[in-house]
């Protein structure tokens, strides 16, 4: 007690009233456990079952992601023949019913690409018949009594009778439903050249196959846009014409080079060939100018010296040097 006094400044502790045992007693210190949850029950998991091809791939054990191609090679004729004849019936019977199912397969792809070609024959009909109406729409619209009356929408104001008059009043009307009618007018012939220049591109593709290459169809396009910015536009049949010309004098160029080396090359042989068959094709230069000297000189000095006093010798070498 005097240790705790000298702690706090002299001034004892005071302890609490309520005792331990009455704090354990008490009911709102300790509340009551709840009772616990049942557990659910496990529902056991009925296992699925395998069909008949995977129990044959789980009785011939696991099966490689990719086949080894080198013992594919290595199987011939002799390797089945010395196979028992019901692993031999296993494989037939196997290989029968793999020419089925690809056969099966086929017939579904084959429908399916019939299914394709039917829907891609109709598109292409309703966009030609698109094309059309909007030509003749476009027709209707361009039809010279139409067109007196969209004149009306450019008549002044000042050349029209009194605005309070019958006829000034009959003008205006005749003006606004003019200017409307001209509103309506312009994006659906803008659409209608658009379909029918499309239209006319498609034809001249279909009647020109060489437009589907790529790069072809690129050279064509090309000049097309180069003509129009230097200010001298060219249709697409005569660029067409334009770019086909130049790639056959292309193809013809590149066969007569072809041609060229082909026969140099072959005359090339046949020189050497030739020069074998004489006996030329050794050194012109006999082996003793180099050993013994030539004139006092020995070496390349005395080789030069002969083959300047020899040109038959000299014409020989450079014949050789040629033919390398």
């Amino acid at each position: 007690m005097e240790e705790q006094a000298m702690e706090t400044g002299g001034e004892p502790i005071q302890q609490p009233e309520e005792s331990v045992t009455e704090a354990v007693e008490s009911p709102e210190a300790t509340p009551e456990p709840s009772a616990a949850p049942e557990p659910e029950p496990k529902v056991q998991e009925v296992p699925k079952e395998l069909t008949k091809q995977e129990r044959i791939q789980n009785a011939l054990g696991e099966i490689p992601s990719e086949p080894n191609q080198q013992l594919l090679e290595s199987i011939d004729e002799t390797s089945l023949e010395k196979l028992p004849s019901s692993a031999k019936g296993v494989l037939k019977h196997l290989i029968a019913s793999q020419n089925k199912q690809f056969e099966e397969r086929m017939k579904v792809f084959e429908e399916r690409e019939a299914k394709l070609q039917e829907y891609q024959t109709k598109l292409k009909k309703d966009a030609k018949d698109l094309i059309q109406n909007r030509a003749h729409l476009n027709k209707m619209l361009l039809d010279p009594k139409f067109q007196k009356m969209l004149q009306q929408a450019d008549i002044p104001d000042e050349q029209m009778a009194d605005p309070f008059s019958e006829e000034g009043i009959q003008q205006r009307i005749s003006k606004g439903v003019a200017n409307a009618m001209k509103q309506f007018q312009e994006p659906i012939t803008q659409a209608a050249q658009r379909s029918q220049q499309m239209a006319e591109y498609q034809k001249f593709v279909e009647e020109h196959p060489q437009m589907e290459d790529k790069d072809f169809k690129g050279q064509v396009r090309n000049l097309m846009e180069e003509r129009k910015e230097n200010g001298q536009p060219i249709s697409l049949s005569d660029a067409y014409a334009h770019v086909d010309r130049q790639r056959l004098i292309k193809a013809e160029q590149e066969r007569i080079q072809k041609d060229r080396r082909a026969r140099a090359k072959s005359a090339q042989q046949i020189s050497k060939s030739t020069l074998s068959s004489s006996g030329q094709s050794k050194d012109p230069v006999p082996t003793w100018v180099t050993e013994k000297g030539y004139k006092g000189t020995r070496g390349n000095t005395a080789r030069i010296m002969y083959l300047r006093d020899n040109p038959e010798a000299l014409q020989r070498l450079r014949q050789q040097q040629k033919n390398r």
